[in-house]
């Protein structure tokens, strides 16, 4: 391993209550010399409760220190909710760094993905074409890493651009906090993630929407981890492969706790310096490939 984690744990996070929450546990290993992602547990209940925010601090501090936590779900706020200016300038006028990112750089990169997606090749018609008309995407709703994946990538489609405020993203930014104390820090060992950009990134946007959508999902989830040459189950994760291909949450959990092995092994990086990802957010998935 590249860097020094060996344990890996992803959460499909739900509301408050626990009961659409999932997670999975893996560790990192080898056979035949080469590394291995082996899954121990694949869960919606913690020995028979669901996974309210005390049940999931406390499994995780009982993992020790070499451990990354993955959550799918908002773990930073839009910039105008960070915000501490009593009297807004407005977008044009602001100067907060996200904001000067989405005013320039992200307001040419969706109008970039709009003319791709008319005139561009069949690879460009890949990318969501975002509204017609003004400018609609805004820092009080969206974050600078969104519409990198969405628009520059096209690893997700636009429905799922704006999410990070909710009951959901609430829960998250609570958890985040919480688990500041239990020694865990953002873009460190605790990683924000979106299995279906992973999905897409690893292989396309069709299997991407498929393993939700399809016909028969556990069909299409069962060729995904098939694929994944080097993710394993453990012995005694017992029904965890079963579990993971008939629930939605359970998958995306285990997909969660599986990008973050490929974040320590392949030692993935922040975009460049100056860019406002630190503090607006980033989503972790798997590079470009060359």
């Amino acid at each position: 391993m590249a860097r020094r984690f060996t344990g890996f744990v992803g959460v499909d996070l739900g509301g408050a209550r626990g009961k659409t929450t999932a997670v999975t546990h893996l560790v990192a290993g080898s056979a035949g010399g080469e590394p291995r992602a082996r899954v121990l547990a694949v869960s919606t209940r913690h020995r028979g409760e669901p996974w309210i925010d005390a049940t999931l601090l406390e499994f995780v501090a009982s993992l020790g220190d070499d451990l990354v936590v993955a959550i799918n779900a908002p773990l930073t706020a839009p910039a105008c909710a960070r915000c501490v200016v009593p009297a807004c300038p407005g977008v044009e006028a602001c100067v907060d760094p996200a904001v000067v990112w989405q005013r320039t750089e992200g307001r040419a990169m969706v109008e970039g993905a709009a003319v791709a997606a008319v005139v561009g090749g069949p690879q460009n018609r890949a990318l969501p074409e975002p509204p017609r008309g003004r400018w609609r995407v805004q820092p009080y709703a969206h974050r600078a890493t969104e519409l990198v994946l969405c628009y520059e990538r096209g690893l997700l489609p636009a429905s799922q651009v704006g999410h990070a405020v909710g009951l959901v993203a609430a829960r998250a930014a609570h958890l985040r906090r919480r688990l500041v104390r239990a020694g865990f820090a953002l873009h460190q060992n605790l990683l924000e993630v979106s299995p279906a950009a992973t999905i897409a990134a690893l292989f396309d946007r069709r299997r991407a929407r498929g393993y939700k959508r399809d016909a028969d999902p556990w069909e299409t989830r069962a060729g995904l981890v098939e694929a994944l040459g080097d993710l394993e189950f453990a012995p005694a994760s017992r029904l965890a492969r079963e579990d993971a291909l008939s629930n939605d949450h359970c998958f995306d959990s285990l997909i969660a706790a599986y990008t973050a092995y490929l974040w320590a092994r392949d030692e993935w990086t922040m975009p460049e310096a100056g860019a406002p990802f630190v503090e607006d957010g980033w989503i972790w998935a798997p590079p470009s490939r060359p």
